[in-house]
């Protein structure tokens, strides 16, 4: 794994939370030890002596699982696809080792506590995409399935060769359609959306193929809102190609692609979140954001204080306090509420802000933070002219 230094933006981070490594400010000079909580008010005076961003040095060493199983498994990704390209089959023995690589990771997963994930980032050219996305989206659903401590051992294995495996099919279409700058075409986009069936051709011959392998391949690009590549019913589905798509997502996300920059662990984390009710539903993103996302986003919040958020019954609220158990449910101030009148939607702002525990609250859930830089400026002045932002 290369040595990479991660810069820490001191807005995100939570009180009471803590770091694998030791933090350093931009010059070098040691603000904190490895593991040393930050209390409420060490983040205001290091914030006052740094600004927003510290840093540490990322050295691997620390990432559960060896860097020689990652390479394995990136290679044997490399090994298959290209086998696929050119045979356009998967052979039994290419499967079978690929079966192999993976339970050695899973051994990795279960052989200790998590505590810090390093996936393939520093390998990512264009051309190597597919095959170190493949093994991230194997590790982080193997993680997932883990953490959530709900699933036998060879159902975690399952889930992760087929996170694994989920985009076999690729190796299929078109290399130049892969490989293409800027958007696809209607006619681009219809042909790409033949790879999860493609995938899914390739492995249901193999003998005593698990269902869920199957699954996660076939079903990986269904949506909450029913509008996936096949309009599937989402509540219909199983429970395992969901868990691959919030972790192909995630790693998609935090990748350089042609067509755009890789965005931070934070804020991709915050993309998934406010894709709740359109691609996933809010249960299994609550559970990836405090049980994966500490152990990604390097004890960093998706979200800060005066953060404005949409939450479930169509209010927006200025989030005041961190959800201290459940990072899902901060306390928050709501100051307006959307109410339909026939065909056109309203804003009603209350007479004063509603303090909110949605710790306490099960009919409100936070579902979206606000993004769009000129909407939030716009409410914030709305807000403040009302003297709702207190």
């Amino acid at each position: 794994m290369s040595v990479r230094r991660i810069r820490i933006n001191l807005n995100y981070v939570t009180p009471e939370s803590s770091f694998i490594y030791p933090i350093h400010s931009d010059s070098g000079e040691h603000i904190l030890d490895a593991r040393s909580p930050v209390s409420e008010k060490m983040l205001a005076d290091l914030k006052k002596r740094f600004g927003d961003y510290v840093f540490y040095t990322d050295t691997g060493e620390r990432a559960v699982i060896p860097a020689h199983h990652m390479r394995a498994a990136y290679n044997k990704s490399r090994e298959l696809l290209e086998e696929i390209g050119k045979t356009q089959k998967i052979s039994r023995i290419a499967y079978r080792e690929a079966e192999r690589v993976v339970e050695e990771i899973v051994n990795d997963l279960s052989s200790t506590e998590i505590g810090a994930i390093e996936l393939m980032k520093d390998l990512k050219s264009n051309d190597e995409y597919h095959f170190t996305h493949s093994v991230n989206v194997g590790v982080l659903a193997g993680l997932f399935a883990r953490k959530r401590g709900t699933y036998t051992r060879d159902e975690i294995k399952y889930i992760m060769l087929g996170s694994y495996l989920h985009d076999v099919g690729c190796s299929r279409l078109d290399q130049q359609l892969l490989k293409k700058e800027g958007k696809l075409t209607v006619t681009e986009i219809q042909k790409m959306k033949r790879h999860p069936q493609m995938g899914y051709e390739l492995l249901k011959s193999l003998e005593h193929m698990s269902p869920i392998v199957l699954q996660c391949v076939l079903f990986h690009h269904e949506r909450y809102n029913s509008e996936g590549y096949y309009g599937l019913p989402y509540e219909t589905l199983p429970e395992f190609p969901k868990i691959v798509s919030i972790c192909d997502i995630y790693d998609a996300l935090t990748s350089n692609r042609p067509y755009r920059p890789a965005v931070s662990p934070v804020f991709a984390l915050r993309a998934i979140v406010n894709a709740i009710e359109s691609h996933f539903d809010y249960e299994l993103i609550s559970e990836f954001a405090n049980k994966i996302a500490p152990i990604l986003n390097h004890a960093q919040m998706f979200y800060t204080l005066n953060d404005i958020c949409e939450l479930s019954t169509q209010e927006l609220a200025l989030i005041k306090e961190y959800g201290r158990d459940d990072c899902m449910k901060p306390r928050v101030n709501a100051f307006c509420k959307f109410v339909r009148k026939g065909s056109q939607l309203h804003v009603s702002y209350y007479p004063e802000p509603v303090s909110i525990d949605l710790s306490r609250d099960p009919r409100r859930k936070l579902t979206k933070i606000l993004n769009n830089e000129h909407q939030v400026q716009a409410i914030r002045e709305k807000i403040s002219e009302r003297r709702l932002d207190g």
